[in-house]
C-alpha cells in the first residue's frame, strides 16, 4: 500500500500485499477524496452542525499535513474544498487539541504553514492506517477482473471528472506492467 511521503510515525500497518496494485489505490482514494468529506471517518448523514467549524473535516486535514510535511493554510483549504474561514477554525480546534503547530515556513520567513506536533504525526498515522485498512477491505472484496476492471474505469472517470473541472489534476498514469508483476 501507498504510504504518505510523511510516513506512518511508527506504526504498523498489515495490509495483504497480493492485492496491492499502486494505480488502484491512487485512483480510489482519487475518488473518495471527491466523493465525501467524511471518506476517511465513515461518517455519515448530516453533518451541517460540524461543517461550520470544520469539524468533519479534521481525519482528512491531518492526512494532508502528513503527507505534506507543512501546509500553507490556503492550500489545505483547497485540497479539503472547503472556505478559508472554515479551515482557519478547524486549524484553531486541531492546535487547540495539540495535533498541529502554526510556524514559518523555512523558505520564505513571510509564510505561516500548518505542521502536524508528533501527537498530531501520531493521530494522523492511526488515521491512515484506519484508511489503508478500508482500502484493503474495498478492495479484498473484488476479483482481480474486478480490481483490473475498476482501475480502467476510475482512471475514465477521474479524468473526465478533471475535464470538466470538478476534480485538480490529472488521473494516475496506467501502468504497463499487469499487477501480477509489479
Amino acid at each position: 500500500m501507498t504510504v504518505p511521503p510523511g510516513g506512518l510515525c511508527d506504526t504498523t500497518v498489515h495490509v495483504d500485499t497480493s492485492l496491492a496494485d499502486p494505480d488502484l489505490e491512487q485512483l480510489l482514494a482519487q475518488l473518495l477524496r471527491m466523493l465525501s468529506r467524511d471518506a476517511l471517518t465513515g461518517v455519515q448523514g448530516s453533518l451541517a452542525a460540524k461543517e461550520d467549524t470544520g469539524e468533519a473535516a479534521g481525519p482528512r486535514a491531518l492526512i494532508e499535513l502528513l503527507a505534506a510535511r507543512g501546509i500553507a493554510q490556503g492550500q489545505l483549504a483547497e485540497l479539503l474544498g472547503l472556505e478559508k474561514s472554515t479551515v482557519s477554525r478547524l486549524a484553531a480546534g486541531l492546535e487547540r487539541k495539540g495535533w498541529i503547530r502554526r510556524g514559518r515556513d523555512e523558505g520564505n520567513h513571510r509564510y505561516v504553514r500548518l505542521y502536524l506536533t508528533p501527537q498530531g504525526g501520531l493521530v494522523a498515522g492511526h488515521v491512515w492506517q484506519a484508511w489503508q485498512s478500508r482500502q484493503a477491505r474495498i478492495l479484498a472484496g473484488l476479483s482481480p477482473e474486478e480490481r483490473m476492471g475498476l482501475a480502467i474505469g476510475l482512471r475514465g472517470l477521474v479524468r473526465e471528472l478533471v475535464a470538466e473541472g470538478l476534480l485538480d489534476g490529472a488521473p494516475a498514469a496506467q501502468s504497463t506492467q499487469p499487477a501480477e508483476q509489479r
